[in-house]
C-alpha cells in the first residue's frame, strides 16, 4: 500500500524552523557581502588618509620653501637697489634717488643759487639738460616737434617767448592746436632754465595739463615729477609704506603689519629687540635681515627728512651697515 506524503504529515515545528534557517542563511550571505565592501571601503579611506597626510606634509614643505624664496627675493631686491644706487653715482645722479611721499617737498634738489656756484652739484640737471621740452606741462612729443621746427630748441628760447607769440605760432598749424593753452610755457621754461626744479613742480601741481584757465590748488600731478620717477631718478612712496626702509621687502612688511607696526612713526618707536622677535618668530629664512637701522630710517621718513634718509641708506647694504 502506497503511503502518500502530505503537508499535514510535516511536524508543526518544522514549518517554523525552515523559514528561520533560510532567513538566517540569506542574512549571513548578505552580511558577508557587505562586510567585504565595508572592509574594502575602510581600507580605501585609510589609504586616502595616508595620502592626505603626505600631501599636507608636502604642502607644508612647499610653504617653507616659498617663504624662504620670498625672503631671499627681498634681500636680493635690497642688494639690487644698492647696485642701482652705485651705478647711478657713476653718472652723478645718485643723490636724487631720494624717495618722496605724496604731498611732500621733493628732496635732493639743489637750489638755483648753489647751481650757479657749482653746476656739477645739480644732479637733476645732469639728467634733464637744457632741451627736454617735454617736461613742460602741456608739451608732448608732437608739440615738441612744432617748437623745434620754429627754432625753439632749449628752455631759454621757450622762456623768451611771449604767450601771444606762441599763440600765433600754433595758429599756423590749424584748428587742432587752437585748444592748446601755451600761456604758462614761458614761465615753466624759465624755472627749468634757472633749475628751480622745486618751484617748477609746485607750479605744475596747480595746472591742468598746462592750462592757465583751469588752475587748481596744487592737487594735480607734476609732469616733471612723473618724468623723474619714470626715469628712476627719484622714487615715490605711499604714506607709511614700510618698504621705504632699506632692508624691508613685501613679506617683512606683512610680518610687521601683523605685529601691529603699520606706520613709519610706529616703526620708529619700536625697539630693535621687538622687531627682531617678530623676525625670529617668522622662521629662519628671516635670520639674515638686520633691523638695527629700521627705526632710525622710519623716523626720518616720518619726519619727511628724505635727504638724511638717502644719506643714511647710501651707507647701508640691504639695511645693514656696510
Amino acid at each position: 500500500m502506497i503511503h502518500l506524503f502530505t503537508f499535514c504529515d510535516i511536524p508543526w515545528w518544522l514549518t517554523w524552523v525552515l523559514p528561520f534557517l533560510l532567513g538566517l542563511g540569506l542574512g549571513y550571505l548578505l552580511w558577508s557581502k557587505y562586510k567585504s565592501l565595508l572592509d574594502e571601503s575602510e581600507s580605501k579611506i585609510s589609504h586616502l588618509n595616508l595620502r592626505i597626510t603626505g600631501l599636507e606634509a608636502d604642502m607644508e614643505a612647499c610653504k617653507k620653501l616659498r617663504l624662504e624664496a620670498e625672503g631671499n627675493v627681498s634681500l636680493l631686491r635690497g642688494k639690487l637697489r644698492e647696485s642701482e644706487l652705485a651705478m647711478a653715482s657713476t653718472v652723478n645722479i645718485s643723490r636724487n634717488k631720494a624717495p618722496i611721499a605724496p604731498n611732500t617737498t621733493i628732496s635732493g634738489i639743489v637750489d638755483s643759487a648753489s647751481a650757479e656756484n657749482n653746476e656739477s652739484d645739480d644732479f637733476w640737471f645732469a639728467a634733464i639738460g637744457t632741451d627736454k621740452l617735454q617736461i613742460i606741462e602741456g608739451v608732448g612729443p608732437k608739440m615738441e616737434e612744432v617748437l623745434r621746427e620754429n627754432e625753439i630748441q632749449h628752455f631759454s628760447a621757450l622762456a623768451a617767448m611771449s604767450p601771444a607769440a606762441l599763440r600765433n605760432m600754433l595758429n599756423k598749424y590749424g584748428d587742432k592746436y587752437r585748444i592748446i593753452d601755451p600761456n604758462t610755457w614761458p614761465q615753466q621754461a624759465g624755472l627749468a632754465n634757472d633749475r628751480k626744479w622745486n618751484d617748477l613742480i609746485a607750479l605744475q601741481k596747480t595746472l591742468d595739463t598746462g592750462r592757465s584757465d583751469t588752475a587748481t590748488v596744487g592737487v594735480t600731478d607734476s609732469k616733471l615729477e612723473k618724468w623723474l620717477i619714470k626715469a628712476g631718478i627719484i622714487r615715490r612712496w605711499a604714506q607709511d609704506d614700510l618698504k621705504a626702509v632699506e632692508g624691508i621687502g613685501p613679506k617683512i612688511e606683512q610680518l610687521l603689519h601683523a605685529a601691529g607696526i603699520k606706520t613709519w612713526k610706529a616703526l620708529s618707536e619700536t625697539p630693535v629687540t621687538k622687531i627682531q622677535e617678530v623676525l625670529t618668530a617668522a622662521g629662519p629664512r628671516f635670520a639674515l635681515a638686520d633691523p638695527g637701522t629700521w627705526p632710525q630710517q622710519a623716523g626720518l621718513a616720518a619726519d619727511g627728512n628724505w635727504d638724511a634718509l638717502l644719506k643714511l641708506q647710501d651707507a647701508l647694504n640691504a639695511g645693514k651697515t656696510k
